[in-house]
């Protein structure tokens, strides 16, 4: 989908609103990000679902930042799940495999918080989850840098 027919789209619906945010604000959520990655290796051993969780909230804060960045934050119901949408209509196909590996690690982390028992997360899945979100916030923050060359990151 076109972002701006995105836009326009979840914008009609109440999916979406304006979000007027600082580079503050952007800067924290990255730093999140990045505080998260961090800890998703180190509890990898003891706890690879919290890790693969963890993974999981790294990306949904960097796509937050661009979401932020962008003017938008999601509104409603659904909110994780718009705003996987939403950065997928921001960074377009060239990310299509990394979207939906966003959007599974969306749907796992939902299976791993309200019903853990029907989901069993191995220690190869939580190692290719941290690598995908490695991947994804390092292309958030580039596309920030991109639309700020002179934002400089606290983190």
């Amino acid at each position: 989908m076109i972002y701006k027919k995105f836009i326009d789209e979840y914008l009609s619906k109440s999916l979406i609103k304006k979000q007027k945010s600082g580079f503050d604000q952007i800067n924290n959520l990255i730093k999140h990000a990045n505080r998260d990655l961090s800890a998703c290796v180190k509890i990898l051993d003891i706890a690879p679902e919290l890790s693969y969780t963890c993974s999981y909230t790294a990306m949904l804060y960097a796509a937050r930042a661009l979401m932020f960045l962008k003017g938008y934050r999601p509104a409603g119901m659904n909110q994780h799940k718009t705003v996987v949408d939403f950065i997928g209509a921001c960074i377009g196909e060239e990310y299509k495999v990394l979207i939906q590996k966003f959007d599974n690690m969306r749907k796992n982390r939902n299976m791993l918080t309200y019903e853990p028992w029907e989901l069993n997360i191995s220690s190869t899945d939580t190692k290719n989850a941290i690598k995908s979100a490695q991947e994804f916030v390092s292309i958030i923050t580039k596309k920030i840098r991109e639309h700020d060359p002179q934002s400089e990151f606290k983190f």
